[in-house]
């Protein structure tokens, strides 16, 4: 669990936690580059360790991002964090339509059809882009403040769908899989018809069609199981939107709706009928229904054949008497019905027809709304607008709404697509990111920061922009503003060792110069040498950056003064204060007054030798010498005894 205040990815500030499910945990966040809220879903640890998923998880919800729609609710950005993967996506104040049911049960038949509709349009607008939900319930729909259906999870749900080992979570989902999904098998856009029909099926009896201990044994009805008609759970709906439920519910998705538009079109005649209080006659079974019992079920018995049959104990060889009461008699039932209908059409003839329901014409194209608003005996009026979420062609909205009661022959405003908008690109280059960010926005497009280094400009300010500035794109795109980190970090190179004029070369080939210069004395190492650097050799710095080198010198040429007849003590002393070592070498004599006295010296005494360089003074001893030399630190000078 995320604490509330974390940054994730240097850019979205949790709030608070706002539920977890089997795939990941969701946080209300802040995005502080923009101001504004946003849900972040985060996967949960285990998903991250298998690769597989998560190249998946990023490519759908790439997909998903590309949706944009009035009943999907948006992804805005998506990235690697903390060792595992996030999505940022639109936040939608709202509940769910999993918790309005748990709370209220059943819902009205027209508020349950007119959600329904709305969560076909955003698959309908999905399926058109290749984007295959897999995983529609009512727990990933939100009903916002307005009371619009918004759906979520587009593209990233295929993960666990199928999985029935798993509890809580999968259980749900489990309710929902359509037979091929619980089968394994591959899923199309009528499993995402099939996961509506449940949820309508719940919303319109408070119950699902399926229930069981485990995922598995709700799979296994899924695939294997007749459902009961809604009706027979809420007796108040009309038998005409069980055949729509069930058809919808279908077992081979061959036999379900063609389309989202197929089962648009069937809701919008039932919500119709609703809205008049005028019952509906049973549609015609569909191979699904019959297959599954329901066909019997609704089906009118078959009077005609009763009317129409020879009565029995009586063929051809009958009484006569027999014969022709009969003839008369169904000539008479004839009767009955030719004057039933003539009253039944005089009726209709006599009724005020001047209210006609508003049928839905969103998301058709300008051809097929005019169809069908005529055919509900209203006119068109229409008018072009630029969309970036509609095509081209298709109605972005009309007025009045849907299922609205208006005067017949009255004029449906529709508002047509003609396509997205197009502006060229400004140029930012240069801006501070939040200025760059706050004109693309008002140029209408939808502005994405992405860090990136520079040699030339400043931190912090506009290299340019992905595509570049002056390039034509769709207003509502997704621009990314490339704002320079600065220089980009080089490691530092070891140069210790290396001459300079060697360093200067090695440090310049990685963008980097020679700071300050350091002389050291050196014995040990050739003049010029690097001895040290800073920073050190491993370390990372910023390219332009300088290193500090110490490099070797050598030591300088003194004159030697001549101690040749002082005494050892005074030898030392005079040669230590002229900055020499001193090495002492004892010399046989058979004089006494020789004795502790600088014989000779090397080198001699008026030449020129380096500083801190060693003299070997030769000192006197009687006798043989009989012990090698010894080295004698310099010591305090004392008078000279003279010869």
């Amino acid at each position: 669990m995320i604490d509330p205040e974390t940054l994730i990815d240097g850019r979205y500030r949790v709030v608070s936690r706002l539920g977890s499910g089997g795939m990941a945990d969701v946080y209300l966040a802040r995005d502080e580059l923009l101001g504004r809220q946003v849900a972040v879903k985060v996967l949960h640890p285990h998903y991250v360790e298998d690769q597989e998923f998560v190249e998946r998880f990023k490519r759908e919800a790439s997909s998903a991002a590309a949706l944009s729609h009035p009943n999907i609710v948006g992804i805005f950005d998506r990235g690697e964090w903390n060792g595992t993967y996030y999505i940022a996506m639109e936040y939608v104040a709202g509940r769910s339509l999993k918790a309005i049911v748990r709370e209220q049960g059943a819902l009205d038949p027209a508020a349950a059809l007119d959600i329904v509709i709305q969560i076909l349009g955003a698959a309908r607008f999905a399926h058109r882009r290749g984007v295959i939900h897999r995983d529609l319930k009512p727990h990933n729909v939100i009903l916002d403040e307005d009371g619009r259906a918004r759906v979520t999870d587009f593209g990233i749900a295929r993960a666990g769908a199928s999985d029935m080992t798993l509890t809580g979570s999968i259980m749900g989902t489990a309710q929902y899989l359509s037979p091929e999904q619980a089968q394994g098998f591959a899923v199309s856009a009528a499993s995402d018809l099939y996961s509506v029909g449940v949820i309508l099926y719940e919303l319109l009896t408070g119950a699902v069609p399926f229930e069981g201990e485990t995922a598995v044994a709700i799979a296994v009805k899924q695939v294997s199981a007749t459902p009961q008609p809604p009706s027979a759970l809420n007796p108040a709906l009309p038998p005409s939107l069980d055949g729509v439920v069930l058809r919808a519910l279908a077992k081979d998705p061959v036999e379900r709706y063609a389309d989202a538009d197929e089962l648009i079109q069937a809701l919008e005649v039932e919500l119709a009928a609703i809205a008049s209080g005028e019952p509906r006659a049973v549609p015609a079974p569909t191979r699904a229904t019959a297959a599954d019992g329901y066909a019997a079920a609704v089906a009118p018995p078959p009077t005609g054949s009763l009317l129409l049959a020879p009565s029995a104990g009586h063929g051809e060889d009958g009484p006569p008497g027999g014969e022709r009461r009969r003839r008369e008699w169904i000539w008479w039932a004839l009767g009955v019905l030719v004057l039933a209908g003539a009253i039944a059409a005089a009726l209709l003839l006599l009724k005020p027809a001047t209210k006609v329901h508003v049928p839905r014409v969103i998301g058709l194209t300008e051809q097929a709304a005019g169809a069908r608003l005529r055919a509900a005996g209203l006119e068109s009026e229409p008018a072009l607008n630029a969309s970036s979420t509609v095509s081209p062609g298709l109605v972005i909205s009309q007025s009045p709404k849907p299922t609205a009661l208006i005067a017949k022959g009255s004029k449906v405003r529709i508002v047509i697509s003609s396509g997205p908008a197009t502006k060229s690109l400004p140029s930012v280059e240069g801006l501070t990111a939040a200025r760059a960010v706050a004109r693309l926005k008002r140029e209408g497009f939808k502005p994405k920061t992405k860090s990136e280094s520079s040699p030339t400009i400043k931190a912090g300010l506009v290299i340019g922009t992905d595509p570049p500035a002056g390039t034509v794109e769709v207003v509502g795109s997704t621009v990314s503003v490339l704002v320079s980190s600065g220089p980009a970090p080089v490691k530092v190179p070891s140069v210790v060792g290396a001459t300079l004029e060697n360093a200067r070369a090695t440090l310049a080939s990685e963008g980097l110069g020679v700071g300050k210069i350091t002389k050291r004395i050196s014995s040990t190492q050739a003049p010029e040498t690097v001895l040290a650097q800073a920073p050190a050799g491993g370390k990372t710095t910023k390219a332009g950056s300088k290193v500090d080198l110490v490099v070797a010198e050598a030591p300088r040429e003194v004159p030697v003064p001549s101690v040749v007849g002082q005494t050892e003590a005074g030898a030392a002393a005079t040669l230590g204060s002229a900055g020499f070592k001193v090495k002492t070498s004892p010399v046989s004599t058979t004089e006494a007054g020789q004795v502790g006295i600088v014989l000779n010296q090397q080198p001699a005494g008026a030449g020129q030798a380096p500083k801190g360089s060693t003299v070997t003074l030769g000192v006197g001893v009687l006798g043989p010498t009989t012990s090698p030399g010894t080295t004698t630190a310099p010591t305090t000078p004392t008078p000279n005894p003279g010869p």
